[in-house]
């Protein structure tokens, strides 16, 4: 995105430093500023703004605000972001507003003005705007476009006269069509969002509005729309239409519900400094399921571990200030003991949020992440289980979890976003926190609040399935920071660890070598792979690695790479087929009379992915008979392995291709104690050069010589005069006559330059000749 340095000075209190300095400053601790203009009166920095800050930085106050930190400098809010009541008029009636589901549009805000008068943009206005690349229109949607692009706050005006009763979000019926402002008509489907009345689609949701909804000349009345939409659908609408605006680009990266609420007060301000004699309705706002405060919490041993530092406490508190992150410090024993007798009574509620409900309503979980305030933990009661550290009965101690089985309603049996998929056999669907003495504070629908009971207790009416912990040390003192709304990308310790890490300057960090084992953990797939590949490669076997997309297969990807690669394959068979057919041809090249290969690769059904094993033999010939070969290497498999690896393979003799099921003869192994050496002696002292994307060549040529001679002076002769295109050379012929000897010899040659044509090898042949033929006694047949 292309900020403007005025603009964004209007944040600043402080001058900015030169453009070097601010240039340099962004590269290193923030964005790759990818160019820089100079105008007239202004600089213009074109930011590369990567989609973890979209939410904030796609707007010169979240740039200005990262200028702030990253220098050190005092930022100044723009007052027009809030509510002004001296232009609001109660006869001015509000816009009816209804929101068909809170998912889809989590806040919907609009306010009618009266009075405006559209017509061009104040100078200042136009030059912000034409600064960053945006053609002014008019003074009304000027002012849209300037919030936008303010506060990455995405904003729309209708003339009030298109509005027919109640402004809604829903969804657009079938054959519903739609005119947008760039005169494009759209067959809209039912998966699409739009804003509508209760006639007619006005625009689509996010994205683009419609035509005959806009503002024009003669416009006196506007109502302003201020709305947050799912990122996830307006990315998915976009891309199905094919539109892809300044709009689509923030709701799809997502914004915070508190830019609702600024960006309409800021845009109504705007519109009152340029339209002097307007008047205002009060504020709609739909905001069914209301944001509370999001904390990040973090310790200063938990930071310096995950950056490799040694940072004191005074450098934390000083670059969360230079942040605007609001923190307090806390003891979490001291907290969650103060916190939960606090709580103790209040009512039961199943589904919960600790965002939305809390402290007024709990159910298990979410009571559990309430107390520890400030620790990020999974939200979901199985989750929490994976994610926790095991401990024994014995070993509870105050703040460790106690998961249970109560066998009604839903139980988890397996992860749901914590490691998805993660088995749980035990089943998990409550949890609650022990406190000592054997007692256990929770949330539970048994009796319908939070209750404090025994272990015997709480184990009466459901069965206890583990014990976890979540932190290590709970009286060590942490930096719980209350997130700004509009930082989206803080969610976690490691997050905040980044942030501190970056502002405080990464070029600082000295790097150490971390205190590893030399010798990870044993995989048991790639143990066993690894003693196949032994076995292989002592028979002469090559590994290749074939493509995983094809034309065939039972999964199809949503975009191709190409018309034959669009579906996963089922086998490795056409994979193996293919590259032994390349490699026969290259068989010269190769200097091989038989080509042998092998690959471990994934195929995929509808239901499973599973690895395979495959290997092919080859000569390029009718006669080839491989079979016996291939069945005596299953054989040693098998014998390796001690298991009858038949009953998995399935195998073709022309071209002999075998492919075994490799997960299913491995299944039953057992799990590999530790590593073991493999050798491969035979691949020692081997060295590897480029292979040239140009065809081969092959020539023969005969030869007489004197019965004393060998075949490495006849070769030396042949090198010396071809040069270097000569690749290989290979004798396939010898035998006596009349006291002389006649060799046979394959030639290849290569480029690595480009095709050689048959001028230039009549050439290095005549020469080969004329230097055999010179040589007393020989003569090339």
């Amino acid at each position: 995105m292309k900020f403007s340095k005025q603009w964004l000075q209007d944040y600043i209190v402080e001058t900015l430093p030169e453009n070097e300095v601010v240039v340099d400053t962004l590269n290193k601790k923030s964005f790759e500023v990818e160019e820089v203009t100079s105008l007239p009166n202004d600089t213009v920095y074109d930011i590369k703004v990567l989609p973890n800050r979209a939410h904030d930085a796609l707007g010169h106050r979240g740039m200005a605000r990262e200028l702030c930190a990253d220098l050190g400098l005092t930022f100044k809010e723009d007052s027009r972001v809030e509510k002004r009541d001296d232009f609001t008029n109660s006869l001015v009636p509000a816009p009816v507003l209804s929101v068909n589901d809170a998912k889809f549009c989590s806040r919907f805000m609009s306010m009618r003005i009266d009075g405006v008068v559209v017509e061009e943009s104040p100078e200042w206005l136009k030059t912000r705007l034409e600064a960053i690349g945006q053609r002014s229109i008019n003074n009304i949607v000027d002012a849209t476009n300037y919030v936008q692009f303010a506060l990455n706050k995405p904003m729309h005006a209708y003339d009030t006269r298109s509005i027919k009763g109640t402004l809604a979000t829903r969804f657009a019926k079938s054959g519903e069509v739609l005119t947008t402002l760039d005169d494009k008509e759209l067959a809209l489907d039912e998966k699409t969002l739009v804003i509508a009345d209760e006639e007619k689609s006005l625009g689509l949701a996010g994205i683009k509005g419609g035509k005959h909804s806009g503002i024009n000349e003669d416009t006196t009345s506007i109502i302003l729309e201020s709305a947050n939409f799912n990122p996830s659908l307006i990315r998915k609408t976009s891309q199905r239409y094919d539109l892809h605006t300044d709009a689509s680009k923030r709701f799809e990266n997502g914004i915070a519900n508190s830019l609702i609420e600024e960006g309409l007060y800021m845009t109504a301000n705007l519109i009152k400094e340029l339209c002097k004699d307007v008047e205002g309705s009060v504020a709609t706002d739909v905001y069914l399921r209301k944001d509370t405060k999001y904390h990040v919490g973090i310790s200063l041993s938990e930071l310096n571990m995950i950056l490799g530092t040694t940072y004191t406490n005074n450098d934390v508190e000083s670059t969360l200030r230079r942040l605007s992150f609001s923190f307090e410090k806390i003891i979490p024993e001291n907290y969650i003991t103060e916190t939960y007798k606090a709580v103790v009574g209040v009512p039961y509620k199943n589904p919960s949020s600790m965002r939305e409900d809390a402290p007024h309503a709990f159910n298990c979980s979410s009571l559990i992440s309430y107390l520890y305030k400030g620790i990020w933990m999974p939200s979901i009661s199985v989750d929490k289980y994976v994610f926790s550290e095991r401990v024994k009965l014995e070993e509870l101690r105050f703040g460790d979890l106690v998961f249970a089985n109560s066998g009604e309603g839903k139980i988890y049996f397996e992860s749901v976003e914590f490691l998805r998929g993660t088995k749980v056999p035990e089943g998990v669907d409550h949890v609650g926190m022990y406190l000592g003495g054997g007692k256990i504070v929770h949330s539970t629908r048994v009796h319908g609040k939070v209750v404090v009971e025994s272990m015997e207790e709480f184990s009466a009416t459901r069965k206890i399935v583990g014990y976890g912990r979540v932190v290590e040390n709970l009286k060590e003192e942490r930096y719980v920071v209350n997130v700004p709304s509009e930082r989206l990308d803080i969610r976690i310790k490691e997050d905040l660890a980044e942030e501190i890490g970056r502002i405080l300057g990464y070029e600082k960090l000295v790097p150490v070598l971390p205190k590893l084992s030399r010798v990870g953990l044993v995989h048991k797939r790639l143990f066993y792979e690894d003693k196949v590949r032994e076995i292989l490669l002592n028979h002469g076997f090559s590994e290749v690695m074939t493509y995983t997309f094809g034309s065939e297969g039972e999964v199809s990807i949503i975009k191709g790479l190409a018309g034959d690669k669009e579906k996963l394959r089922v086998s490795l068979r056409k994979g193996m087929e293919e590259s032994l057919k390349l490699n026969v041809h290259n068989a010269p090249l190769l200097g091989q009379k038989v080509i042998k290969i092998f690959e471990f690769g994934n195929v995929f059904t509808k239901d499973s992915e599973i690895k395979k094993l495959a290997f092919a033999l080859g000569g390029g010939t009718k006669k080839d008979n491989f079979g016996e070969e291939a069945k005596s290497i299953v054989k040693e498999i098998g014998e390796t392995f001690g298991v009858d690896v038949s009953k998995f393979v399935s195998c073709e003799e022309k071209p002999c291709i075998t492919e075994i099921d490799f997960d299913a003869v491995i299944e039953k192994l057992e799990e590999p104690k530790e590593h073991e050496v493999l050798t491969y002696q035979f691949l020692l002292g081997s060295s590897y050069k480029t292979v040239s994307p140009y065809p081969f060549a092959l020539r023969d040529i005969a030869v007489f010589v004197g019965s004393g001679t060998g075949e490495d002076a006849v070769k030396e002769i042949i090198k010396s005069e071809a040069g270097s295109l000569l690749t290989r050379i290979e004798m396939f012929d010898k035998f006596e006559k009349d006291s002389k000897i006649s060799y046979a010899f394959h030639l290849v040659f290569l480029s690595q330059e480009k095709t050689l044509s048959d001028i230039e090898l009549d050439e290095i042949m005549n020469r080969v000749t004329n230097a055999l033929n010179s040589k007393e006694g020989w003569q090339v047949r």
